[in-house]
């Protein structure tokens, strides 16, 4: 396990874990800006509806989050403990909250927020800023909170990000706005004055004006004439609307396809905001690691957390597709990172492992959501050159076997390939097969890659201590995308 002194040093760290506890661990005021796109309460799980090369509808769905919150007994302990042991005005406004919302989901995700706020403003330096951002779903009660874990006095913006995007017909007026919620620490706080061009130049005085007997009066010279102005005309301080920055287009670099991905252009606008360069930079629901890439981007170092191997897997292959020579600088924490830890993930958390294997080991993408697909936890799409004047792809599918399995499950996977149109198979197990397995295997034979000199066996068994020894699977080459 990566030590917390080496995570922040980095530069460039990732966190696969609860950011509550990781957060924790955190020393007091230890970064400069929080900029973070927590989950709305939007009541609804968020799955990546990627297509494949030619455009087609997937076999599968991918399953990034769920943003539905439920009143239970964890969230019951929460609600007690910033109301009893946090106390303060942030244990009144939950206090209060819990009085006008009852046991309800919205209070459940309120409380998960809350706690979590109270933790970043402890690790931000006293010239460090939060940027929040949210929807009206429950920004309104975000609010409170905010006021109540940083003060009143130590909010300085509520930012509309304003967009345009195709809607369905509606019998309301069409939500094309989120909303940015930036606090600071104190009122020692860093802020660059970013500018914006003039709404129109033209009318733009080039005098200089002054304050003379208590009015604001054009100065003269000594000859009587206007002093002019020997500044450049930079531009005026920002507003708090931004309506410059649009979605980002289905064929951009920057999207892949990740459910509420924003626009790097966003944050990169944060950050120089608030930050100066080699400045620390946290964002505790990373997601696909748009914060992370304009921090890079910007010469800022950055931390992310996220709670689920897809997400932390699409962050550093993100990073990698963006800054290629940052391939091997990336510190990756929170997943399995020897044998020992990866059989214990194995037979505490199957899931979990499966989704480790498809989406870090072998970096395919996740089918979270299986409809009918015999067992495929994992597809992998790679070139095969061109068929008719058009580009073709051949596909490799995966199964992950954290336990025992058995014969009948192996020939049952070569059924779903077969079905699932895949050239290639592999199958990820932490057992050695038996022979009765092996030649189950080769009786899939073997496959030519139609440009390359290259064979594969069309099944192939891939044991994870393979993956610590550096041996790779047989797996021809193409473009990484687990989303």
């Amino acid at each position: 396990m990566q030590s917390t002194h080496n995570l922040f040093n980095s530069g460039r760290a990732l966190i696969r874990g609860d950011n509550l506890e990781e957060m924790r661990k955190c020393p007091d005021e230890t970064f400069d800006l929080i900029a973070t796109d927590p989950p709305f309460n939007s009541k609804r799980d968020y799955f990546v509806p990627y297509r494949d090369e030619h455009g087609n509808e997937p076999d599968t769905l991918v399953k990034a989050f769920t943003d539905t919150w439920t009143w239970g007994p964890a969230a019951a302990q929460t609600c007690e403990v910033l109301i009893c042991d946090v106390g303060g005005k942030i244990g009144e406004v939950i206090e209060g909250m819990s009085l006008f919302l009852k046991d309800t989901p919205m209070l459940a995700y309120l409380t998960m927020m809350a706690i979590r706020l109270v933790e970043m403003r402890r690790i931000l330096k006293p010239t460090g800023s939060v940027y929040l951002h949210c929807d009206p779903t429950a920004s309104h009660y975000l609010k409170l909170i905010m006021d109540a874990v940083f003060g009143q006095t130590n909010f300085r913006n509520e930012i509309v990000w304003h967009y345009r995007r195709w809607t369905a017909a509606s019998k309301q007026f069409q939500k094309m706005h989120d909303i940015v919620f930036w606090y600071s620490k104190t009122d020692r706080y860093l802020f660059t004055k970013p500018l914006q061009a003039y709404a129109n130049e033209k009318y733009i005085e080039d005098t200089v004006r002054g304050v003379v007997d208590g009015k604001v009066i054009r100065l003269r010279g000594e000859d009587g004439s206007y002093i002019k102005r020997e500044t450049q005309r930079e531009g005026v301080l920002m507003h708090d609307v931004w309506e410059d920055i649009n979605f980002i287009p289905p064929t951009a670099k920057e999207r892949v396809g990740y459910p509420t991905q924003k626009p790097i252009a966003l944050y990169k606008r944060i950050i120089q905001a608030a930050t100066n360069e080699g400045d620390l930079v946290l964002d505790p629901f990373c997601g696909c690691g748009t914060t992370l890439i304009a921090a890079e981007a910007l010469n800022r170092r950055w931390l992310g957390i996220d709670l689920t191997y897809l997400a932390t897997g699409a962050v550093k292959l993100q990073v990698e597709k963006f800054f290629p020579q940052l391939t091997d600088s990336i510190v990756l924490t929170g997943t399995p990172e020897n044998v020992d830890t990866a059989l214990q993930l194995a037979r505490e958390n199957p899931r979990e492992f499966e989704e480790w294997c498809v989406t870090h080991v072998l970096q395919f993408k996740s089918n979270a959501k299986k409809v009918a697909d015999g067992g495929i936890d994992g597809t992998y799409r790679f070139p095969i050159g061109k068929v008719k004047g058009r580009r073709a792809y051949g596909k490799m599918v995966a199964q992950v076997k954290g336990g025992n399995f058995t014969l009948d499950q192996v020939r049952a996977f070569r059924t779903a390939m077969v079905n699932a149109d895949a050239e290639l198979g592999i199958f990820v197990v932490t057992k050695p097969p038996t022979p009765g397995m092996r030649r189950e295997a080769l009786l899939a034979g073997m496959w030519q890659h139609p440009v390359w000199d290259m064979e594969y066996p069309r099944l192939q068994f891939y044991l994870i201590q393979e993956h610590f020894e550096g041996r790779l699977p047989k797996i021809p080459v193409g473009e990484r995308n687990i989303l």
